[in-house]
């Protein structure tokens, strides 16, 4: 029996319009080399000239939707995320190179550009660049929204430093397989503490407000639409995550207002 009040009708609906869309997919053309990590990225380069990180449903599992998921609301709210694709696996080059595709079955995979001239740091460092503030404000706003459960950054080897996130698998409540009963007790929302000491001042939370503000409900209705379904993400699953994302966005502009204004 459907229990949906109106608002929730009015989602499902809108869902049901935007998934008629087919999301744009890039084509990889070759294979550069496949990690032996625990979801086995692999580097790809596409039709586009460019190279990709590429996480497969078939080994990373539901990772791959908060990847992109992540990913995506990140570049919504302009912060220095990695920039995500969905990325289709052809079979020849599958063939051709099958000995590193072993094990991949479902052929759209979630996709990072490449970022290259970078260090790996699970620390905070090069926070006093200018150029970072509102990177790491940005972050901050980010990583608290959507419950940030690994903190994985990039900084580049050349000045100036500038900060990166990354690797997104993480993220939401009990990850990286949560549950729809996971975010639904999803409560507390605040900035991510692991940033607590880059003592955000108020132009810098000012400026993480109004981009946070500036979301629509139309985004995040479009970018939990843009999960292929192949990656076992449902209507049910696409409904809870557009309301975590609804409520927590307006509760975490609420804390941004109080810190604003020094409560």
């Amino acid at each position: 029996m459907n229990h949906d009040n109106s608002e929730t009708k009015q989602w499902r609906q809108q869902l049901k319009e935007a998934l008629k869309s087919k999301a744009y997919c890039l084509n990889a053309v070759e294979f550069k080399k496949r990690s032996r990590s625990k979801s086995q990225p692999l580097w790809l380069e596409c039709e586009d000239d460019q190279d990709y990180v590429v996480k497969t449903y078939d080994l990373a599992g539901r990772q791959v939707v908060n990847d992109q998921l992540v990913a995506r609301l990140g570049e919504l709210l302009d912060a220095p995320v990695g920039k995500p694709a969905l990325i289709h696996i052809p079979q020849e080059l599958i063939e051709e190179q099958s000995q590193y595709f072993e094990g991949i079955e479902v052929k759209i995979a979630h996709g990072s550009l490449f970022i290259p001239n970078c260090q790996d740091s699970w620390e905070l460092i090069a926070t006093s660049e200018p150029e970072n503030r509102l990177r790491i404000v940005l972050l901050a706003t980010l990583y608290g929204w959507l419950v940030a459960s690994d903190h994985q950054f990039l900084f580049t080897n050349t000045p100036p430093r500038l900060i990166h996130s990354v690797d997104h698998g993480h993220f939401f409540p009990n990850p990286p397989n949560w549950q729809i009963k996971d975010l639904q007790d999803s409560i507390n929302v605040d900035l991510d503490p692991y940033f607590q000491d880059c003592n955000f001042n108020p132009d810098e939370l000012q400026q993480a407000l109004q981009k946070l503000s500036n979301i629509s409900e139309l985004d995040l209705i479009r970018t939990v639409a843009i999960i292929p379904q192949e990656w076992g993400f449902s209507m049910e699953d696409r409904l809870a995550m557009l309301k975590f994302l609804t409520i927590r966005k307006n509760r975490l502009l609420e804390v941004l207002d109080r810190k604003i204004l020094g409560f």
